[in-house]
Order: structure tokens, then C-alpha cells, then sequence
């Protein structure tokens, strides 16, 4: 069966796309005492192709733990971690595999992991150093020539992989083009004999494609990646990392567009949109407008591919987004501010039981991933749904930059800025990081359909059960408590107790004098601040002076020469963040603000597991970061267990960008 007959369009409902959706309600349920390695390797697999690398990356880390000599398992998480931005991670592991196994997917796989170092590097020395070393290694893969490995590859000769990636490298990053052609020959020559062996995958295609790319070959290159991403089973992640590697070669052309426009988005969409009015309240959405803004919806999400959808659920736009995502076969992952009572209470339930159902449908659906921003009751409190749209945002730019590209923001708005935590306050902040997002125009479609001048017939908001948490049955005092987002940084110094008790004036003098001083250097000093023996708790108002510190902090501590302060050699301390709403409350002992609650806790209970020297942040922090644009990136550690019992959690690295550090 030749190419053309394989294929069929990436994202039709027969591909693995869509047979994926429910990867994480597998997880969930996943059988690990009666596994195999395959079951592993099965999922694992599912994850990485639909660019879901996190998740990846924790199956085979599990499965390593039961299974932990399994090669393929061990290859499957670096791939994971490496799809997941997390290359030096990836390495690390990687080159403890190559211990034991030398053949050439695991030389592949780490000179791969090289190779993305070089491109986030920022430091040319450094950049050079990675390009050299993804080199030594790819060469290494090619000079394998076991046939035990042959026959093990799914596809027979592998070697193409290692020696299109010398190709690019030698094009890309040295400018050596001569030799860049000569191997790219070489691959499009091993890639021809597999197609007409009837052996050739995806990746035998798009390796063809860029060896007559790096030759200049543009409409030839043009008409194989159109074969490439055709073929049936390409998968999203695939296809975003051949069209990254593709459009550097590109650019050396000047061909960028041509080349680009061959591969189809990943369709990643973010959503925000109105609520179905409110009674008495003025024209915005009503009833009556429901069935337009689904019909522009659909046509939307379908000029843009959408076939992975971030957003919260309230009654209107927002479960209207929800239930066309999953029309088109799509994954979903809703967002809640609050418990789901409360935000019943406050978003769904004002327009009838019919939103209740449907909101109900929609979080019992098994394509739907659910997320809490906190577990927490509303009390009134609005910045909770301003920090909710910015950690979906968050988790819609992650999968992006998973996928190599930028998410979409589709909006069903009416132009007015509205108030914190609205449509027009996440559309400010997102022109801001990625530009204009889709709008779905409110105010038109009111005129289209003459609805400007009519009352929305939405029945009136039931009375509060006596259990709703939006009012306190507190003392006065008590009731004016109100939690505020704040970023919470903990921070722990290793063996304390183990330290000579005449050593602690100098740790008082050089550690917690030196914490003073880079205090005094921020530009925005913390919000609180306190030390217990070996212990330091830090608040902040702003995520980036939080980042700021914590990662002055680690330099101060890593940095010094500690056994000329009269401490130990390898004095060391542990770092950890978390942001989320935490309640300001004067304290009485101290006689100051003090800030309580679960997502305090949440910050305390990272810091234990975090590795001595590193600073480890929340899920939560990472998908700000990501979506704000701070100048900081992150490597992902692991769904890990956290202190005390607090259950596992998504836990990243933090890191300065370019790996200056290292």
C-alpha cells in the first residue's frame, strides 16, 4: 500500500486525536498491579502524540517504578520530558540509560535533548557547546549498527532519524552547508528505500521533506510535507515539531510562509464569553440570542481546527463553548474558580434549571478535565474569577508551547471592558502576550436579530441554601476577613538541625543577613515576612517579585562559599512557590498582617520535596507564567507527593530562560 493511500487529514474523527480525549480518566483508572510494560508504553504513547507530555511522562515514570530495567519505558519518559520543555531533565536521565543500552534511539533521544538546549540557549559559547554535542551524539546513533536493533524498530532502519538531525544542525547552527547536504542525502536515500519496501511511517515522510528542503528543494519539500502531515495516524505532536525544524531551515531560504502553510495547527482555544443575562439586568446575551452564537461558534471553531478547549463553564457563552468542543470530538478542560456550589450559586443557576442541567452534563462528561483554582466557597470574592481566567489561559499557552505554537483566545463579547474577572479584563491581558484574539460579536448579533430594545425572560435567582458560603455567620470582625492572591514563597535550610550550635550567630549574621540584603535590592520588598530557626516565609502581591526573590535566593545560596562564613561545605537550602487566594489577617502575636489558609499550606507542603539548591513552584505558577510572558522559565518535575499527606500535585522547576545557569 503506497503513501497516498494511507493517508487522511490530521484531526478527522477517526485519528488518534480523537481517541485520546479521555486519556486522563484512563490514568485515573489504570489497573497498576495486574500492568504490563506494554500498558505502560500503550498510553504513554497516546499521551505523546497528543502532545499531552506531562502526562506522558508521569505514565512512564510510574511504569518505571514497577519495571524500572525497561528500556523502552526509560526512552518514553526522556521523550516526555523533553516534549514537555523540560531537555536537561530529559538528559540527565537519558544518559544514565546509555549506561547499559547503545543503540540508536537512546543516542538519538539524548542528542535530541541536546539539541533543544542549543535552541534555548542564550549564551553563544553555550550554544555552541549543545550543537556539538547533539552532533557527537547523532553521529554516535548512526555508527550503531547492532541487528538486534534493526529489528527491533518498528520501521527497520532508524538511522535516517539521527542523520537528518546532523543535517539540520550542521545547516541550522554551524552554517556548514556542504556537509548538512551530504547528510541529508543520506537520509533521503535510507527514507526512499523504505517507502519502497512498503516500510515508511510519518516520520520517514517528513524526513524525506527535510532533506529536500535543507537542498533547496522547495516545491519538492513542499509536496512532501503535504504527504507527511496527510498520512493517516500523523498526530499533532508529530506535526508541530517537524514543522519547528522545518521552518528554521526555511527562514535560511526565505520561504517561511510557503513552508509554514503547509502544516495545520494543533488548534488550541482558550474561551471567554457573557453569561446569559441576568433578570432586569441590561441587554447583553439573552435567550433569544443563543442559537446565533452557536452558529458562529461552530463556524469559528471550525476555520481554526479547535481540538483542544480551555475555558470555565457558566451559564451562556461559556457552556455554549463547552458543548461545541465536545460536538467536534474534542478535549476540554474546564476551570472553577471555587467549589462547584458556589459557583452554581453565583454563575449558572440565575438562568433556569435547563443551565444547571447542561452544567451538570458537562462536568460529568469523561472528555472533560476539571480543575479547581481553589476549593474553596466564593465569598464574594471576584479577583478568584479574574485568577481562574488566568490560569486557563495558562494551561491553554502550555499545551500551545507543547505543540509549537501560539493558542487561540475566542471571545463572545460586547465591547465594554466590564469588571475584574469579565471577558474584557482577560481580553486586555491577552492582547498583551499573543495580540487580537476572535471575537464573536454581541452588540451585532442584538442588532441583526432586533433584540436591543427587549427584556431577557430569565426566571428570577432562587434563594441562597442555608450551607452557601458567599456570607460569613461570623462575628463582624471575623466576616471582614477577605483572601487576596498573593504569590507565597517557603524556604527551608537542609540538616538545620544538624547544624554545630556555635555555628548560628554566623548563620544568623551571613544566611539571614544576606536574605535581608536581597530584600533590600527588590524593587517591591514582600508584602510579609517571617523566620522560625531554619524557616522563612515570604508573601508577595506581585508573581514577579516572588520569582525574583526566590531565585536570588537559590544564586545567594548556591553561590557562596559557605565554609568561609564559618558553615558547612554544601550548606544548602530548599525553595518553593504557589499562588493563590490566602486570607490577610492581622495577627495578634505578631501584631502585623499575617496571611492564612489552604493555599499557605499548599506553599508549605512543596517546599519539603524540593531538592536542596532548586526552587520548585505549583502548577498554578507555571501556568501564569506562561500565559503572562515573565522573563523566567520553568522544567516539569513530576506529579508528586507532597508533605504531610497533601496529596500529589504537578510540581515545576524553576529556572532563569537560556539555561544560563547551568
Amino acid at each position: 500500500m503506497n503513501a497516498e493511500s494511507e493517508t487522511t487529514k490530521v484531526g478527522t474523527s477517526s485519528g488518534p486525536l480523537r481517541r485520546t480525549c479521555n486519556l486522563r480518566s484512563e490514568w485515573d483508572s489504570f489497573d497498576h498491579e495486574r500492568a504490563h510494560p506494554s500498558s505502560y508504553l500503550n498510553l504513554c504513547e497516546q499521551a505523546i502524540d497528543v502532545g499531552e507530555s506531562l502526562l506522558a511522562y508521569d505514565i512512564a515514570n510510574k511504569g518505571l517504578d514497577t519495571f524500572p530495567a525497561n528500556k523502552l519505558l526509560s526512552q518514553k519518559a526522556g521523550l516526555a520530558l523533553k516534549n514537555a520543555g523540560s531537555p536537561l531533565r530529559a538528559s540527565i536521565l537519558l544518559e544514565d540509560l546509555l549506561e547499559s543500552h547503545h543503540d540508536v534511539e537512546t543516542y538519538s533521544l539524548l542528542a535530541s535533548c541536546y539539541k533543544d538546549l542549543w535552541g534555548y540557549a542564550a549564551d553563544a559559547e553555550k550554544k555552541n557547546e549543545y550543537a556539538a554535542l547533539a552532533i557527537e551524539y547523532y553521529k554516535k546513533g548512526l555508527a550503531t549498527t547492532s541487528l538486534g536493533t534493526l529489528k527491533a524498530s518498528r520501521s527497520g532502519n532508524k538511522h535516517y532519524y539521527p542523520c537528518i538531525n546532523v543535517a539540520f544542525l550542521y545547516f541550522v547552527a554551524l552554517r556548514k552547508y556542504e556537509e548538512a547536504r551530504e547528510y541529508a542525502k543520506q537520509a533521503l536515500k535510507i527514507c526512499q528505500d523504505l517507502v519502497r519496501s512498503k516500510a515508511s511511517d510519518y516520520w520517514v515522510l517528513a524526513t524525506a521533506a527535510e532533506a529536500q528542503l535543507i537542498y533547496g528543494h522547495l516545491q519538492d519539500a513542499t509536496t512532501a510535507y503535504q504527504a507527511a502531515v496527510s498520512f493517516k495516524g500523523a498526530t499533532p505532536a508529530q506535526i508541530a515539531t517537524t514543522c519547528s525544524q522545518a521552518i528554521k531551515i526555511a527562514d535560511l531560504y526565505g520561504a517561511r510562509d510557503q513552508i509554514a502553510n503547509v502544516f495545520p495547527m494543533a488548534g488550541v482555544v482558550a474561551f471567554s464569553g457573557h453569561m446569559i443575562d441576568m433578570p432586569d439586568a441590561a441587554i447583553r446575551f439573552p435567550p433569544a440570542a443563543e442559537a446565533q452564537v452557536r452558529k458562529e461558534m461552530e463556524a469559528e471553531l471550525e476555520r481554526i481546527g479547535a481540538n483542544f478547549g480551555y475555558s470555565s463553564v457558566a451559564c451562556g457563552a461559556d457552556i455554549l463553548f463547552v458543548e461545541c468542543m465536545l460536538a467536534r470530538d474534542g478535549e476540554v478542560h474546564v476551570f472553577l474558580p471555587f467549589n462547584s456550589r458556589d459557583f452554581i450559586e453565583a454563575s449558572v443557576s440565575h438562568a433556569g434549571d435547563a443551565w444547571v442541567t447542561r452544567f451538570e452534563t458537562i462536568m460529568a462528561h469523561p472528555a472533560v478535565t476539571i480543575h479547581y483554582v481553589t476549593d474553596g466557597g466564593y465569598l464574594g470574592e471576584d479577583e478568584l474569577f479574574s485568577l481562574c481566567n488566568e490560569v486557563f489561559a495558562g494551561f491553554a499557552s502550555m499545551r500551545s508551547r507543547n505543540l509549537a505554537e501560539d493558542p487561540h483566545l475566542l471571545t463572545v463579547w460586547d465591547g465594554d471592558e466590564g469588571g475584574v474577572g469579565g471577558t474584557g479584563h482577560l481580553i486586555n491581558r491577552w492582547r498583551a502576550r499573543f495580540g487580537e484574539p476572535i471575537r464573536i460579536d454581541l452588540k451585532r448579533i442584538l442588532a441583526e436579530l432586533d433584540l436591543t430594545g427587549t427584556k431577557s425572560p430569565v426566571p428570577e435567582k432562587p434563594s441562597l441554601p442555608s450551607e452557601a458560603t458567599f456570607e460569613s455567620p461570623q462575628s463582624p470582625s471575623v466576616a471582614k476577613a477577605r483572601r487576596e492572591v498573593k504569590t507565597m514563597l517557603f524556604a527551608d535550610v537542609e540538616g538545620y538541625s544538624k547544624l554545630p550550635d556555635d555555628t548560628n550567630p554566623a548563620y544568623a549574621e551571613y544566611f539571614l543577613g544576606g536574605i535581608a540584603e536581597i530584600m533590600a535590592g527588590l524593587a517591591t520588598p514582600p508584602r510579609f515576612i517571617n523566620t522560625w530557626g531554619d524557616s522563612i516565609f515570604a508573601v508577595f502581591d506581585q508573581l514577579g517579585d516572588g520569582l525574583n526573590m526566590a531565585l536570588d535566593l537559590r544564586d545567594f545560596i548556591v553561590n557562596t562559599k559557605w565554609e568561609d562564613k564559618g558553615l558547612p561545605v554544601g550548606f544548602n537550602a530548599r525553595i518553593a512557590l504557589h499562588a493563590g487566594p490566602a486570607y490577610a489577617i492581622r495577627d495578634p502575636l505578631l501584631k502585623k498582617t499575617n496571611f492564612f489558609g489552604r493555599h499557605v499550606n499548599n506553599a508549605a507542603r512543596i517546599e519539603p520535596i524540593a531538592l536542596p539548591g532548586c526552587v520548585y513552584v505549583s502548577e498554578t505558577v507555571a501556568a501564569l507564567l506562561t500565559f503572562r510572558g515573565h522573563d523566567f522559565d520553568f522544567e516539569y518535575v513530576g506529579n508528586v507527593e507532597l508533605a504531610k499527606s497533601f496529596g500529589n500535585s504537578p510540581i515545576y522547576l524553576l529556572q532563569r530562560p537560556g539555561y544560563i545557569d547551568y
